[in-house]
């Protein structure tokens, strides 16, 4: 197999025939990444991805080849999934996720190991915003480190750490107004039933 730095220089030197190994080879990557973005809206994130790959086309010369090229490509995705957001001056709607079997089939071999680990993992984030389901995604889902994601995000690593703080306060907030709802199930609510 030919490393990805090898097929970027045969590329920019060739011809563009030697790009479609690489998009053959990151695609599943980038969309499971853009569908995580999007809390499943698989449309948006078939659009995202395709925009990802004629970025990393066009700016293919700006590729560091002492760098790894999944994380080059995951930095332009997530500029894509910004871009697009912004283009629809919304964010992507809550409403867009269905936590239904569909969801789980559609990510099945895009680096989700457990689908409903997954499942529960997008359902959780989707109360953040865009950026901090960025930040989660990347540095939980991902296990980006902090510089790389600073680099990917255009963000200090000071940043990057405070606002991944700030998510993860924000989700633990989410969870205990949630467990001190007065519709939440409590134990007595859960008797088992003898048959």
């Amino acid at each position: 197999m030919i490393p990805d730095p090898e097929l970027v220089r045969r590329t920019l030197a060739e011809g563009a025939f030697h790009f479609g190994p690489l998009v053959q080879r990151h695609s599943d990557y980038v969309f499971g990444l853009n569908m995580r973005l999007t809390s499943g809206n698989r449309a948006l994130a078939q659009d995202i991805t395709q925009q990802t790959f004629l970025n990393a086309f066009t700016y293919l010369k700006s590729f560091d080849r002492n760098k790894a090229f999944k994380h080059w490509i995951a930095g332009i995705a997530v500029n894509c999934f910004k871009d697009a957001i912004k283009k629809e001056n919304a964010y992507v709607s809550s409403d867009a996720f269905n936590l239904s079997n569909s969801y789980e089939e559609s990510l099945e071999g895009f680096h989700t190991p457990e689908p409903e680990m997954d499942r529960a993992f997008v359902a959780l984030i989707k109360p953040l915003n865009m950026e901090e389901r960025a930040l989660v995604i990347l540095r939980f889902v991902y296990e980006f480190k902090i510089a790389e994601i600073g680099e990917l995000m255009a963000l200090n690593p000071g940043t990057v750490k405070s606002k991944l703080s700030r998510a993860t306060q924000k989700l633990g907030k989410l969870e205990q107004n949630a467990k001190d709802s007065p519709n939440a199930p409590n134990a007595r609510d859960k008797k088992k039933k003898v048959i």
